[in-house]
């Protein structure tokens, strides 16, 4: 799978804020002079970093399912993300979009070879619940071949989305680099 752009997303007004600073700033950044730098497409992750608030670095990477099962009708876009933001103290941030909103209060799990994480959700976000878990499931994510993410959408539709896990490690290793994260 070849990444070649920051992906474009029509997720709900909720994500459209929480993922604001993932998928909007760079648009932002280059307006004042400071533009996102492609860190490379690494087989089915691509990875990138960007100024955001007053010369502070970001680094993100992501990859969309290579297959996506359950029974429904329409799905928006559906992608996995880690995040670092150095300068707030938050590194490693797992989320999953969804392309539906999920069921209310409901869990999503991810598994990776013998690892299960359970996921919060809100709207069409997951996530892992702290700072240990994402770094855990990072992990398990560098190690691995697939991860599996399965959830319940508002419709109580299950889903399972599939990501390869094919240049995880590269494109981990290129955003480290890139925000100074060990």
């Amino acid at each position: 799978m070849q990444l070649t752009k920051m992906p474009t997303v029509y997720p709900s007004i909720f994500s459209t804020i929480v993922l604001l600073f993932i998928i909007l700033v760079p648009v932002r950044s280059a307006e004042s002079g400071n533009t996102e730098k492609e860190l490379g497409d690494f087989r089915d992750w691509h990875a990138q970093s960007f100024i955001e608030k007053k010369g502070k670095r970001t680094c993100v990477m992501w990859s969309k399912p290579i297959k996506s099962r359950g029974k429904y009708r329409k799905r928006g876009e559906i992608y996995a993300y880690v995040t670092h933001r150095p300068w707030m103290k938050k590194n490693n941030v797992v989320s999953f979009l969804a392309g539906y909103n999920f069921k209310r209060d409901s869990e999503a799990r991810a598994l990776v070879g013998g690892a299960k994480f359970i996921l919060f959700t809100d709207k069409d976000v997951a996530w892992t619940r702290n700072a240990k878990q994402d770094k855990a499931l990072v992990g398990v994510m560098r190690r691995g071949a697939t991860m599996t993410l399965d959830g319940i959408s508002s419709r109580s539709t299950r889903t399972t989305d599939i990501y390869s896990l094919t240049g995880f490690s590269k494109a981990h290793d290129a955003i480290n680099k890139a925000c100074k994260v060990k």
